[in-house]
């Protein structure tokens, strides 16, 4: 085996303990190390690692109220700001199991806990040193995300007789899997079980079951797992896949929740969670789930708009399938506390006003309590400074799914669809939405309103205003806040004013509705323009009608 080359390394220590500095520093001295930087943050850590190459990061779990650990472990990951051959080392006196759990899923090199000797750290880096760089070839292949290369990696190093090369083969038989290569991993598997009863190798054998659809032979094996050892996240968490693709979702939530009670510090698994929750219709879980990966993502690599979006919508959609007022307020009180909150997290860095964001989702909230008017003037109130003078609209990219909830739900269907043009075609809230707009009973009645529409546009132009009135008000029925409907409505109804004074008494009081609908509400350029020319000369009808 070759020794780790202490004089050679670069060597980065995160602690936000400066006599652990010390002490530290005297220890890598001893071993030989020359070059060594200290960080007492996350952050420090990253700025760092974006400048430098380190060979070795020596890192402490707990680093105050930012950034932990294990969230730099995945960052630095994430970013590439590591080497594939480079080690990764928790050392920390955090010994609580969610903590512990949860790094070791994010594959540090080790995890060492404090207090420790100098010889227990010099043994523990020394084979975490061979390791890593015995199986180099194939970390850099999933560095680039190439499963692929990194299958034949692993064959490469069990033909060399690598001394790993019993780990070489847990790995290549589970990416052998995660490719749908599931007739050599189930070959290599039985192989293996023959020999020795190993239990990366039933595991792996009950995802072969899986690809294959063979769920009763998958949860065999992973039953008989869980009985000698119940505690396996890993085992816990295939179960509950196999459970969900064979149509068994009630029994899939609760495995699945297992595995977060044991190991609850994972966005992997707590989205996990909200897919088979929203195959259960647990519209509450999904809303618990999603707060909890809000939770974890804040000083993450995964920090942003995305996350809080994705809860405050279902806080939304609880709201929705709720009939009890208790139960609403509270939900109300759950989402203006999160807004506030994030005002201060997701908000700081937007590069548009946070009051837009939180404005979108307050529309959002008053649709959904079928509160359409006050919907209405709040998105656009909220949506007016991203469309300039000629009404074209540059509206970003983070505001865009909830801005087309909203105004599906207040029918204003043009313009959702112009927007949705620009969603991310593979999110499923951009499915749910374009389901939406091609849902067949919205479809049809927004046909009915264009053709009505229609129809009344032509009658104003011809001068039969009283058929046009009719058709407008028919158009308002079938969109109650379509500010252009508003417009036409108005238009008319000024008209017939102007032209026949017998009409004033009958439809100034309308007119006052029509109004209710217009005022406070901002409106594009060309309807702003439009609604000023049509007010003045309302306006000049109801003074000459008081004289």
């Amino acid at each position: 085996m070759d020794k780790i080359p202490y004089d050679q390394l670069k060597i980065l220590l995160v602690d936000p303990q400066r006599p652990f500095h010390m002490m530290m520093k005297g220890i890598l001295t001893n071993f030989g190390v020359k070059k060594m930087q200290f960080a007492e943050t996350g952050e420090a850590a990253v700025r760092m690692c974006r400048n430098e190459t380190f060979n070795v990061l020596l890192v402490e779990y707990n680093l105050g109220a930012n950034k932990n650990g294990r969230q730099l472990l995945e960052e630095i990951r994430t970013l590439k700001l590591i080497k594939p051959d480079a080690l990764f080392i928790i050392i920390s006196g955090e010994t609580s199991r969610a903590a512990v759990l949860g790094t070791m899923e994010m594959q540090p090199d080790d995890y060492i806990i404090k207090p420790f000797s100098q010889r227990l750290l010099d043994n523990r880096l020394q084979k975490a040193w061979a390791k890593r760089h015995a199986m180099a070839p194939i970390y850099n292949c999933l560095q680039k995300g190439d499963y692929g290369l990194a299958i034949a990696a692993c064959k490469a190093l069990i033909k060399a007789k690598n001394r790993y090369s019993a780990f070489c083969l847990e790995m290549m038989t589970g990416f052998m899997c995660h490719e749908g290569q599931y007739d050599e991993a189930e070959v290599i598997l039985n192989t293996v079980l023959k020999e020795r009863d190993l239990q990366w190798a039933k595991i792996n054998m009950a995802r072969v079951h899986l690809g294959f659809k063979r769920y009763d032979e998958a949860q065999q094996i992973l039953t008989a797992i869980l009985a000698k050892q119940s505690t396996n996240v890993e085992a816990i968490d295939l179960l509950s896949q196999v459970q969900l693709a064979a149509g068994n979702s009630p029994q899939a939530q609760t495995t699945l929740q297992r595995s977060i009670d044991i190991s609850p510090l994972s966005m992997k698994r707590h989205q996990q969670m909200i897919d088979v929750a929203t195959t259960n219709n647990d519209f509450g879980l999904i809303k618990d789930s999603y707060g909890k990966l809000l939770k974890l993502s804040r000083r993450s690599v995964h920090a942003g708009t995305e996350n809080l979006s994705n809860y405050v919508r279902s806080i939304i959609t609880v709201v929705e399938h709720s009939e009890e007022k208790n139960e609403i307020n509270k939900l109300q009180s759950e989402l203006n506390n999160t807004l506030q909150r994030a005002k201060t997290e997701e908000g700081r860095n937007l590069p548009y006003p946070y009051s837009s964001f939180e404005g979108v989702i307050q529309a959002q909230l008053q649709a959904a309590k079928g509160e359409k008017l006050k919907a209405k003037k709040t998105i656009m109130e909220a949506i007016h400074a991203f469309c300039d003078e000629n009404d074209q609209w540059e509206l970003p990219d983070e505001l865009v799914p909830d801005t087309c909830i909203t105004l599906i739900h207040i029918d204003e269907i043009d313009l959702a669809r112009k927007f949705s043009s620009q969603l991310n075609k593979d999110s499923s809230v951009a499915k749910t939405i374009k389901d939406k707009l091609n849902n067949e009973d919205s479809a049809t009645r927004h046909r009915e309103f264009n053709k009505i529409t229609k129809a009344g546009i032509d009658a104003y132009t011809k001068n039969n205003n009283l058929d046009a009135l009719e058709l407008f008000e028919q158009a308002i029925i079938l969109s109650p806040v379509n500010s252009g409907a508003a417009l036409n409505l108005f238009q008319v109804q000024t008209r017939l004013m102007q032209d026949h004074k017998k009409y004033i008494k009958p439809i100034l009081p309308q007119t006052k509705e029509t109004l209710r609908l217009l005022n406070g509400v901002r409106l594009t350029s060309a309807h702003a323009k439009r609604y000023s020319k049509i007010k003045r000369e309302y306006d000049e009808v109801v003074r000459k009608h008081a004289r």
